[in-house]
């Protein structure tokens, strides 16, 4: 896994101390200068024409009035364009690289997330002389209809030969915590930006606005479930509520979540808040046993340490709904560099959303040299603006950069000039004048 081979890498490349012993800390310090001179090496000075290019478009009047967060390296040439790169910067939807990072890391990319019907009893004659269990497990793509459904599970469990339930219908959600929001989210976002969270999501639990299913949407997805199972053919008998399985249970049926590349996807492509706070909590289920943010943001800080990154950093949440999540550009970027020595790297590019093609980036960077080209995470909150990813120039050198805008009039506005800045970059070096070529 990653920490494996970075942990290889450094071996290779920080030779063995000669003389003094230096206390572990100190020589795990040293370590990680090594690392990161890697992630920064400059093979030969920048060409004036491209420091040029670079300078004159962080002079554009666009930037004037905002605060903009810049770091931008190219291979062989090294970090090009700064700008506040250390100053801690709100990342917005930039914080999901994280959260993909860590569900890429810590749950793998092929792992899935099953939802589960059980019984207390043997089923018997098509009856469950007991309770059925709906035990939620963490998947956020699960849907009322179709083929991944309560629809779906409802008609496993009549195939399974059931057809009359004397108990009651259990919602078991205790897989994760049942903080529903984060304190620090604007009142609003919940659900039109983000589903009350819950083990047992349902259409991102944003099909009712509803205060009480909003305070427990377990519940609210449990009476679906019972009109599913009716429609199947499967009656339950007894009252719907929230509780435990006990065990030992009896596995009646399941359903999937797609694997875990494909839900990464969905969040990063997409910037789905929902997908981003449900991995964040399993995360911290797999690795503590805790289903709750702080555990998955603890986990994911851990696993990426010896990536040598700066401490200097506050999160909150999964997802960047947050105000209170703040890292630096250069640490984005470094980052992002450091992350081209996992062996899921070709799954986390394949999940940012591509310049005029797909994503939040669909209708972006269209006729331009970054069309199809630039591969990014976009970030938007209230005065924010964020972009965070990887392309190459016009020779086949790789650009990756971040950068952050704060400006509480107007960021997009800001945010178009580093948006030129970028095509420029992708155009580098500008193709002859046809009259000179011929």
């Amino acid at each position: 896994m990653l920490r494996s081979t970075i942990a290889a890498l450094l071996l290779v490349t920080v030779p063995a101390p000669a003389g003094p012993v230096f206390e572990p800390g100190v020589d795990e310090l040293r370590q990680c200068h090594a690392a990161l001179h890697d992630f920064e090496g400059r093979t030969s000075p920048p060409p004036a024409d491209l420091t040029t290019l670079i300078d004159d478009h962080l002079a554009d009047s666009r930037l004037d009035d905002a605060a903009l967060g810049l770091s931008i390296w190219v291979e062989g040439y090294g970090e090009l364009a700064e700008s506040l790169s250390r100053l801690r910067l709100r990342p917005a939807s930039n914080q999901k690289i994280l959260t993909a990072m860590g569900a890429l890391e810590l749950l793998g990319p092929d792992s899935t997330l099953a939802t589960t019907v059980a019984a207390t009893s043997q089923p018997s004659d098509g009856s469950v002389n007991g309770d059925l269990v709906l035990i939620g497990g963490g998947d956020p793509s699960l849907a009322a209809d179709g083929p991944r459904s309560l629809e779906s599970l409802a008609q496993s469990v009549r195939s399974a030969g059931i057809t009359r339930v004397t108990g009651d219908l259990v919602i078991d959600e205790s897989r994760y915590d049942t903080v529903r929001r984060h304190q620090s989210w604007s009142l609003f976002v919940a659900p039109e930006w983000v589903g009350s969270l819950s083990a047992l999501m349902v259409d991102e639990n944003r099909w009712s606005a509803e205060a009480s299913f909003l305070a427990n949407p377990a519940l609210g997805n449990g009476v679906l479930f019972r009109s599913a199972l009716a429609r199947a053919g499967v009656v339950v008998e007894g009252a719907i509520g929230i509780g435990q399985a006990a065990t030992p249970v009896h596995p009646v049926a399941s359903v999937e979540s797609p694997p875990m590349a494909d839900l990464v996807a969905e969040m990063m492509t997409e910037s789905n808040n929902t997908y981003a706070e449900m991995l964040v909590k399993e995360i911290g289920w797999a690795t503590s046993g805790v289903g709750s943010t702080q555990a998955g943001l603890t986990a994911i800080q851990e696993a990426l340490r010896p990536w040598c990154l700066e401490p200097d950093i506050l999160q909150n949440d999964g997802s960047g709904l947050s105000n209170g999540n703040f890292r630096p550009v250069r640490s984005w970027r470094l980052l992002l560099s450091a992350a081209h020595q996992a062996e899921w790297w070709p799954d986390f590019v394949d999940s940012l959303a591509v310049a005029g093609q797909t994503g939040t980036l669909q209708w972006r960077f269209r006729d331009t040299a970054a069309q199809g080209n630039l591969r990014a995470k976009t970030g938007t909150i209230s005065g924010v603006r964020a972009l965070s990813g990887t392309m190459e120039t016009a020779d086949g050198r790789e650009v990756v950069f971040s950068a952050i805008i704060h400006d509480r009039d107007q960021p997009r506005r800001a945010f178009t000039a580093v948006d030129d800045l970028l095509v420029a970059l992708a155009n580098w070096p500008e193709p002859p004048d046809a009259e000179l070529e011929s």
